[in-house]
């Protein structure tokens, strides 16, 4: 990045900085090319993120149900099939454990399938994401203290 104060331009890492975060933490920030230019006009820059003294995965670890804390819990650094969770987690009834544990997990982004594209794959498994990881970290840091 360059910097040239004759022409008033400076280095500005918001953009990067937002980016990295919806890949990283799977925040939802809008990315617009428009946001690039270097002196936009104010109708089209950027609003101020608003400070928080809490990060993202700190209020998801608040939002979590007891399912989802087990799930992640049980998976930890493993790839598991439903069938290993089920036992796992001392559950019975299969159609309920993916309602209740399986469905959100995928759509919060916090597990993934070992083969995405065949969903219904013999060897399928599941295993955390980044996001699942970081939310796991969070989850034991206070009982490891």
């Amino acid at each position: 990045m360059t910097e040239n104060i004759q022409k008033n331009i400076s280095r500005d890492t918001q953009y990067l900085e937002t980016f990295l975060r919806n890949l990283l933490l799977g925040e939802n920030n809008p990315l617009h090319n428009r946001l690039l230019l270097i002196n936009p006009p104010e109708s089209l820059s950027m609003p101020p993120s608003q400070p928080s003294n809490r990060t993202t995965t700190e209020q998801l670890t608040e939002q979590l149900t007891e399912q989802l804390r087990a799930l992640l819990t049980t998976i930890d650094t493993q790839q598991l099939s439903a069938k290993e969770i089920i036992t796992a987690l001392g559950l019975k009834h299969r159609p309920t454990f993916i309602q209740n544990y399986i469905s959100p997990a995928l759509s919060a982004g916090l597990i993934s399938l070992l083969y995405p594209q065949t969903p219904n794959h013999p060897r399928q498994k599941y295993l955390l994401t980044a996001k699942g990881l970081s939310l796991l970290h969070e989850i034991a840091a206070p009982h490891r203290q």
